[in-house]
């Protein structure tokens, strides 16, 4: 698969409002995505079309990008220094939108966010200027979670949990066959429950590898 842009859509993207930028960044970054039980699933996260200057997070089995992909398979995290699970920072990845040469400015960051379906409990991370930040973080094994803070299977009638506010990280990424947008991809998915709702969903792991 090549990851691909529509390039009328990238006027739209200069005058939107861009995301606040924290104190700190690293990057750029390859997401290496591994099949926790399917071991033939070993490839790279690219952001692919979905909308008027938004992208979601597709997957493509084989190796590094290189050429024209690379722009589409790198990112950045972004993170202020002041919150943490078990060391690892939390913040925000984000994706570099190109816009047409001569244009100013050259790229609008844009953060990663989940988009949700009532009828499914597999969201999509999707990219673009102005979303909201999912927070997340890279633990020391650079696999990529999502914080949590609350956890609601224990909760009991009548009986308030002392301390529901927990901080931790999951990592229940996937790569399934969905809808991104209006268009059919093997992309990545973040089931909010398990098993995910989608048959084709895989678990898989997802690596930062720096470029």
């Amino acid at each position: 698969m090549k990851f691909s842009l529509s390039a009328s859509l990238l006027a739209l993207a200069a005058s939107a409002v861009q995301a606040q930028q924290p104190q700190n960044q690293t990057g750029p970054f390859f997401l290496h995505i591994t099949g926790k039980e399917d071991k033939t699933i070993d490839g790279y996260a690219g952001a692919c079309h979905a909308g008027a200057a938004i992208e979601g997070l597709c997957f493509a089995n084989g190796p590094k990008p290189s050429g024209d992909n690379v722009n589409y398979a790198s990112f950045y995290f972004n993170y202020t220094g002041n919150q943490d699970v078990d060391g690892a920072e939390v913040g925000f990845v984000s994706w570099n939108l190109q816009l047409a040469p001569g244009s100013d400015p050259a790229v609008v960051p844009s953060p990663m966010s989940f988009t949700y379906s009532i009828t499914s409990n597999v969201a999509q991370p999707m990219f673009g200027p102005g979303n909201s930040q999912q927070s997340v973080g890279f633990d020391k094994d650079g696999k990529m979670f999502v914080f949590g803070s609350m956890d609601d299977a224990t909760f009991e009638p009548d009986n308030r949990p002392h301390n529901p506010y927990q901080p931790k990280a999951y990592y229940n990424w996937f790569v399934c066959w969905q809808y991104v947008g209006s268009y059919y991809y093997h992309a990545v998915g973040w089931a909010t429950t398990l098993p995910p709702h989608n048959p084709t969903c895989q678990a898989v792991d997802i690596t930062q590898v720096m470029i």
